[in-house]
C-alpha cells in the first residue's frame, strides 16, 4: 500500500484526541461531575497542549522510522485515551486531577499528524503539494466535525450498554435523561485495533532518509519562523475554536431563551473548514498560496472583528453569530491549506517536511491558548489577540511574498 494513503487509512489524528475534547465536557457536569466554567475550558485546553508538545517530538519522526512502524506505532497507542474515557465516562467521582490526565493522553492522536503531514509532503512533486497536503488536512479537520456529529448521536442509545451502565443526566430544566457517554470512545476502539492491523501489514515508507541534524537546520531560516506565526494563525484559531465552540456558544447564549444548540451545531465549523481546506490546496497551486493567503488574511480580520464586538441578545443574534463563526472555520481552512502550500514552495522535501511538521506542531497549541484565553480572560480577550495575529500575518505576507518584486513570491 503507497504511503500516500497512509494519512487516508490512519483514524484521524484529531478525531479520536477530541472524544475528550469540545463534545463530552458540556455534559459532564449533568452525570454527576462538578466542574466550573474554568475547569471545563481547562480540561479541553490540555488536550491541545498535550497534542501540541507531542507534535514537536512526531515532526523529527518519518525519515528516522519511517512511516509504517511511524503509522502502526501511533494508531495503537490511541487505544490509551479512548480506554481512559471509558472508565471517566462511568464514574463521575474521578478527581479533576485525573480528568487533566486523560486530557493530556488524548493528546497522542494530534500528535501523530506532524509525522504523517510531513510523509506526505516527501511523497508528492512541488507542484502536486499544495493540493495533496489540503486532501490530507482537509480529510483530518473533517474528523473535528465528525466527532462533533456522531458523540451525540452514539451517547443517546444503549448499543454497548452490555460493555457499561448509562448515566442519568439531570438537565437544566429539571427533566432527565440517559447517556452512554463512554459510547464516545467504544464506537472508535475497534476500528483503531483495525487500522493498526492493517498498517503493520500493508504500509510501506517513503524512500527518504535523514537524521535530526539535516532537519534542524529549519531554526536557522527566517522563513521557518514566518510560516509558523501564519499556521498558528490559521490553525490555532480553527482548531481551537473547533474545540471550545460547544462551551463557548453555550456561555454566549446562557439566558438568551429558545437559543439554538451550539453543542448540536458545534460539528458545522469543522466540516466547513475541512472543505475549504480540500479547495483552497488546489486554488493555491495554481494561483500562488501568497495570494490566497493575502484574502484569507483580510477575510478572517473581519470575520473575527465581528465576533469581538458582537454579543447576540436574541435568538436571530445568536444565529448571526453562528453565521459569523462559520465564516472564519471557512477561511482560517482555506489559510491551512494556503500557508502549507507556501511551506512546500519554499523550502526542499527534507526541510519543507520538517517545517510543515514543526508548524503543525505549534498550530496544535491552538485548542490549548484559545482555552486558556477563555477560561483566564473570557471570549473578548480572546478575539482581540487573535484578529491582531492575523494583522500581523497580512503584513508579513505581503511584504515577503505577495507583493511587486516581493523578495520570495510564493
Amino acid at each position: 500500500m503507497d504511503d500516500c494513503v497512509a494519512k487516508y487509512l490512519q483514524p484521524d489524528s484529531r478525531l479520536l484526541r477530541l472524544v475528550l475534547g469540545p463534545v463530552s465536557p458540556p455534559r459532564l457536569n449533568e452525570i454527576g461531575f462538578s466542574l466550573t466554567h474554568s475547569q471545563l475550558y481547562w480540561l479541553v485546553a490540555m488536550v491541545g497542549l498535550s497534542a501540541g508538545t507531542l507534535r514537536i517530538l512526531w515532526t523529527f519522526l518519518p525519515p528516522i522510522l519511517g512511516t509504517r512502524i511511524l503509522v502502526t506505532l501511533s494508531t495503537g497507542l490511541l487505544l490509551i485515551p479512548l480506554f481512559c474515557w471509558v472508565y471517566a465516562a462511568q464514574h463521575p467521582d474521578t478527581p479533576y486531577w485525573m480528568l487533566i490526565c486523560f486530557a493530556l493522553l488524548s493528546g497522542i492522536g494530534g500528535g501523530t499528524f506532524s509525522g504523517l503531514m510531513a510523509s506526505t509532503n516527501y511523497f508528492f512533486p512541488k507542484h502536486e503539494r499544495g493540493l495533496a497536503l489540503g486532501i490530507q488536512g482537509g480529510l483530518s479537520d473533517f474528523g473535528t466535525g465528525l466527532v462533533q456529529f456522531v458523540t451525540p448521536l452514539v451517547i443517546g442509545f444503549s448499543a454497548f450498554a452490555f460493555l457499561g451502565d448509562g448515566q442519568v443526566a439531570h438537565l437544566p430544566d429539571g427533566k432527565t435523561v440517559t447517556y452512554w457517554l463512554q459510547n464516545a470512545s467504544w464506537v472508535w476502539i475497534p476500528l483503531v485495533a483495525i487500522i493498526t492491523i492493517l498498517s503493520w501489514l500493508f504500509l510501506r515508507s517513503v524512500p527518504v532518509s535523514g537524521n535530526v541534524k539535516q532537519e534542524w537546520t529549519i531554526f536557522g531560516n527566517k522563513h521557518t519562523w514566518f510560516m509558523t506565526l501564519f499556521y498558528y494563525g490559521t490553525f490555532a484559531t480553527f482548531a481551537g475554536l473547533g474545540a471550545q465552540l460547544g462551551l463557548l456558544g453555550n456561555h454566549t447564549f446562557a439566558g438568551i431563551e429558545g437559543a439554538p444548540s451550539a453543542v448540536a451545531l458545534a460539528w458545522l465549523g469543522p466540516v466547513i473548514g475541512a472543505l475549504s481546506r480540500v479547495g483552497a490546496g488546489q486554488v493555491s497551486d495554481k494561483i500562488r498560496g501568497g495570494r490566497v493567503t493575502t484574502v484569507m488574511a483580510v477575510c478572517n480580520i473581519i470575520g473575527l472583528l465581528a465576533l469581538w464586538l458582537y454579543k447576540p441578545t436574541t435568538v436571530s443574534g445568536c444565529w448571526i453569530w453562528l453565521l459569523v463563526m462559520f465564516w472564519v472555520f471557512f477561511w482560517t481552512g482555506v489559510g491551512n491549506a494556503s500557508t502549507t502550500e507556501q511551506m512546500a514552495v519554499l523550502f526542499p522535501p527534507l526541510q519543507g517536511g520538517a517545517v510543515v511538521g514543526w508548524t503543525s506542531a505549534v498550530g496544535a497549541y491552538g485548542p490549548f491558548t484559545i482555552g486558556m484565553l477563555l477560561a483566564e480572560c473570557g471570549a473578548g480577550a480572546m478575539f482581540g489577540i487573535s484578529t491582531l495575529i492575523f494583522v500581523a500575518i497580512l503584513a508579513i505576507n505581503v511584504y515577503y511574498y505577495d507583493r511587486k518584486n516581493a523578495p520570495d513570491l510564493c
